[in-house]
């Protein structure tokens, strides 16, 4: 099991003098972090890693998991959170090959802060860290922000379609998809489909995705929804994985979900 570093949900691991969100900026507001786990999903799905999980998001998905990271997080002043991964051997971990996965949560609704962390993070580290960031790709990232590009080595893109409940003109931002294909060192596209709907979701990345040239199928991940091993049975992976081979992109599980459930920090 992973080793929470801070959860803004218990209060492990925050300091009496960040509670009251008053540090100075810039700042990051942190719904969790925790190490000593893996990535369980996507292009580098097994990889060690350790997580800073950002609160806000501006989309909502009815079926998201981490629901929590909405809106609860405290409020770290960048030179603090440096300091935390520094004092809790995450920089070492870095250092020892494990990636650094931003996610949320919208990371890109922090990218002013994020650019600062991700910058004086790396420079801690003796070697380049590996950094992923989980974006949901329907916000573009600022010009004074762009060079998170040349910080963060691979983008994982997950945007929502109509099973997420959330309207397309809120979801679905073609020119940040350009902007992350143009720009990002490495990027994959990621898409949660239900085994029920599967010729309706492959309809919509089709119509939003590939049609166009927006997004090439060898970049395009298929990844079954569920939040709960009952809602991931191998029935139901096995129906996306094998419309996937048929459809010639990739498939990935939820392996974290799969071996822990619905737990946190994991």
């Amino acid at each position: 099991m992973s080793k929470v570093i801070i959860d803004a949900v218990t209060g492990v691991g925050v300091p009496d003098s960040l509670s009251d969100g008053k540090s100075a900026g810039p700042y990051i507001d942190v719904n969790e972090c925790f190490c000593e786990a893996f990535q369980g999903e996507g292009a580098y799905s097994g990889v060690p890693a350790l997580f800073l999980r950002v609160a806000g998001c501006h989309v909502g998905c009815r079926w998201c998991d981490t629901k929590e990271a909405w809106g609860r997080g405290i409020r770290f002043s960048v030179s603090d959170l440096v300091s935390v991964f520094d004092s809790n051997g995450l920089v070492q971990l870095m250092e020892r090959g494990h990636h650094l996965v931003v996610t949320g949560g919208s990371p890109l609704l922090q990218q002013d802060s994020l650019v600062v962390f991700l910058r004086e993070l790396s420079s801690k580290c003796n070697v380049k860290p590996f950094i992923e960031i989980e974006n949901e790709c329907s916000m573009v990232v600022s010009r004074d922000c762009e060079s998170l590009f040349g910080l963060i080595d691979c983008w994982n893109c997950s945007p929502k379609l109509s099973g997420s409940g959330v309207p397309e003109e809120k979801r679905y931002c073609p020119d940040a998809v350009r902007q992350v294909v143009s720009m990002a060192k490495e990027s994959w596209f990621k898409f949660v489909v239900s085994p029920d709907h599967l010729s309706e979701d492959w309809y919509e990345i089709d119509r939003l995705f590939i049609r166009d040239g927006l997004v090439c199928k060898d970049r395009i991940i298929l990844m079954p929804e569920g939040s709960g091993p009952e809602e991931l049975c191998s029935d139901r992976r096995a129906a996306v994985a094998e419309f996937a081979v048929s459809h010639d992109v990739r498939y990935s599980e939820r392996v974290h979900v799969n071996l822990y459930g619905r737990r946190r920090s994991v």
